[in-house]
């Protein structure tokens, strides 16, 4: 009994050792080799199950973490769509409204403007405009600034055909 409860000390130390180690100690009988061989395999399984448990709590953690996140991500999407679609009807709207502007003026101070803005944004400009009042834009601006519209227009042209 003395000596099985060496052994029981003893197999604390004796599961962390390799079998070369364990062959040099003192403890060569069959009984304790047993206690000793079924204690380290029971607290060998132990251990794998708490390892295992501990992974799969984290696990479940971290994907609770990743589903927040793509909760947030996802509302995030959506606001950013709805700020982009308003983004686009204030654009629309003004567009529109700067071509009603200019619908309405006259051709000569139509063409002294339109001279002075973007030459994307004035050729869009031209191209909305019926096309008698283009035609009379067009007519009363420096002919370079003019031509360099008219490619404007038919590049845009081209580009929308090619999408079709």
């Amino acid at each position: 009994m003395m000596q099985l409860r060496g052994a029981i000390i003893f197999l604390i130390f004796a599961c962390g050792l390799d079998a070369a180690a364990a062959e040099t100690t003192n403890n060569n009988d069959p009984e304790i080799r047993k206690v000793i061989e079924d204690y380290c395999t029971s607290v060998s399984d132990l251990a794998a199950e708490r390892r295992s448990a501990r992974q799969t709590s984290a696990l479940k953690e971290l994907e609770s973490e990743v589903g927040e996140r793509l909760n947030i991500l996802d509302e995030r999407t959506r606001e950013l769509g709805d700020l982009l679609r308003k983004r686009d009807e204030l654009r629309n709207l003004a567009q529109k409204e700067l071509v009603e502007i200019y619908a309405g003026m006259d051709a000569e101070a139509a063409a002294a403007q339109m001279g002075k803005l973007d030459i994307r944004l004035a050729s869009s400009l031209l191209r909305q405009l019926k096309p008698r009042q283009a035609s009379s834009i067009l007519n009363v601006m420096k002919p370079e600034l003019a031509a360099q519209m008219v490619r404007m227009i038919a590049v845009d042209a081209a580009d929308l055909k090619v999408a079709q």
